[in-house]
């Protein structure tokens, strides 16, 4: 007849470790669980920097492009009226002229490519101030504003 020493020559080892390897893949399954919710938040905030970004270099383009159609009509932005203020928007600009009808469809670009985006453009002696400000409460802050200066 067979005595447990014969069956388990250690003694009976097997059966205290019974349940040691579920024990062992819960573990694991708990430090998964905790990488991916890990991964999970680094994606989430890797979009919102990514948001943030297309809005900086949106409102860079904006700039650009005011800049530019203010430079092809020197004698007006000159004169000053090219300037506005954030509260005006877009439908608040009428007339036919050539600078009025661009500096209309420049407010309607900032306040459809930026989420509640408003614009300014000012000038201080022979400087010009663009700012553009716009809502980021998806990115990093909830406002922002960029700021440029030129000479015509």
């Amino acid at each position: 007849m067979l005595n447990a020493q014969s069956v388990f020559p250690f003694g009976h080892t097997r059966l205290r470790q019974r349940g040691a390897s579920m024990i062992e893949l819960l573990v694991a399954l708990v430090i998964f669980a905790f990488g991916m919710l890990g991964l999970a938040g680094l994606q989430s905030r890797t979009m919102e920097f990514s948001q943030s970004s297309l809005y900086r270099s949106q409102a860079t383009a904006l700039t650009d492009d005011v800049l530019d159609r203010m430079r092809a009509d020197r004698a007006n932005a000159a004169n000053g009226l090219w300037d506005t203020a954030t509260t005006d928007d877009a439908s608040s600009i009428t007339g036919t002229n050539l600078y009025q009808v661009d500096l209309k469809d420049w407010k309607k670009q900032v306040e459809t490519l930026l989420p509640q985006g408003k614009a300014s453009i000012s000038r201080s002696g022979g400087v010009l101030t663009v700012r553009i400000e716009w809502d980021d409460s998806r990115g990093r802050d909830s406002a922002q504003q960029m700021d440029t200066q030129t000479r015509l």
